[in-house]
């Protein structure tokens, strides 16, 4: 099994909960020709539910996606998904990785990963440098199985500490206070993101869908009485990220996991530069024009991104907008291939 159907099938088995699988492969199968005749009748299945159908099929019958299988359809379906579109349509490595170490027991730590010659992932606990040099080997084979389990070969993981901070009576006050305050508006109903009590006022972060500005404003003020404080309270409008250029950031992101961590591109870090709805993609290698494999690769990376993006980008709001893919060598001169 290939590396990439590996990923279909471990990465998907959460898609897998969501979609209710008869008892009987053979009714399972049924229904899934009965999605496919509808698509080619009506062509309303979305990407997304026939994505999820594909998947559960290489998983329930534990197949790979360029196996011999009863429905060609869907053996096709799972084979044109691009490599970099797989990375995109699972959860990213970092998060994988967090997750992985909190199921494991940890709580308190940070989590950094650094472009370069080798992409570095670093960990902190919260601790002394004892404790690091105690859950090191762990917290390294933690890290190390994901990445492996996704097909990365070129990273370094360091662990390290936190060095421990006493907070003062009246930090740990305001902390209490915050988290009361939240709790409290939270239970009215109101949509918060955060509460900051840390200053002369009180900010409390909404989304801009809660419009409760002045409902919200008044509890804020009689909770923090009840809890003892008498401040000035004022609403903060948190912008969530959906503009255009954040979606070009999201497929910045995955084109530098999918290729970074893998040694046949030579990527060693990214840069882009968005104007007049036109992305440049710039991805930056540790390769010479001179290198054996510099065309080869250079055309492979471009090749890769343009099926990506290209999956990818007429069902989103970037649709109309246009790319160019910049691939620079190690010098930092652009490649001319």
């Amino acid at each position: 099994m290939s590396t990439e159907d590996k990923l279909i099938k471990r990465e998907l088995e959460e898609e897998m909960k969501k979609i209710e699988v008869p008892s009987s492969l053979y009714d399972f199968a049924k229904n899934i020709k009965k999605e496919e005749r509808q698509r080619k009748s009506t062509g309303k299945i979305s990407r997304k539910r026939t994505f999820q159908v594909a998947a559960a099929a290489v998983i329930a019958l534990g197949v790979t996606a360029g196996s011999a299988f009863f429905n060609p359809a869907v053996a096709e379906m799972a084979s044109k998904i691009p490599y970099l579109g797989q990375v995109f349509q699972t959860k990213p490595v970092n998060t994988m990785i967090q997750d992985s170490l909190e199921k494991e027991g940890y709580k308190n730590f940070s989590f950094g990963m650094t472009p370069g010659e080798v992409t570095s992932f670093e960990i902190r606990i919260q601790g002394t440098e004892k404790d690091a040099d105690r859950e090191r080997d762990k917290i390294t084979a933690i890290a190390d199985k994901v990445l492996k389990s996704k097909g990365y070969d070129k990273y370094k993981i360091y662990v390290s500490y936190i060095p421990q901070v006493t907070l003062t009576k009246e930090e740990k006050e305001l902390t209490k206070l915050g988290e009361n305050l939240e709790a409290t508006l939270k239970k009215l109903g109101y949509d918060i993101v955060y509460v900051s009590p840390f200053n002369s006022q009180i900010v409390v972060g909404i989304p801009k869908t809660e419009t409760s500005l002045e409902e919200i404003k008044k509890a804020t003020i009689q909770a923090a009485k009840n809890n003892g404080y008498d401040k000035v309270v004022s609403i903060e409008i948190v912008e969530e990220p959906n503009n255009r250029e954040d979606i070009w950031l999201r497929y910045m992101r995955t084109i530098y996991e999918g290729m970074a961590l893998k040694k046949e591109y030579h990527v060693t870090g990214y840069g882009y530069s968005y104007k007049k709805n036109k992305m440049k993609m710039i991805i930056k290698t540790n390769l010479k024009p001179s290198d054996e494999v510099a065309e080869e690769t250079a055309i492979k990376i471009r090749e890769e991104i343009g099926k990506f993006v290209e999956s990818e980008k007429p069902n989103s709001r970037v649709k109309e907008d246009e790319y160019e893919i910049i691939i620079r060598d190690k010098n930092g001169d652009d490649l001319p291939f």
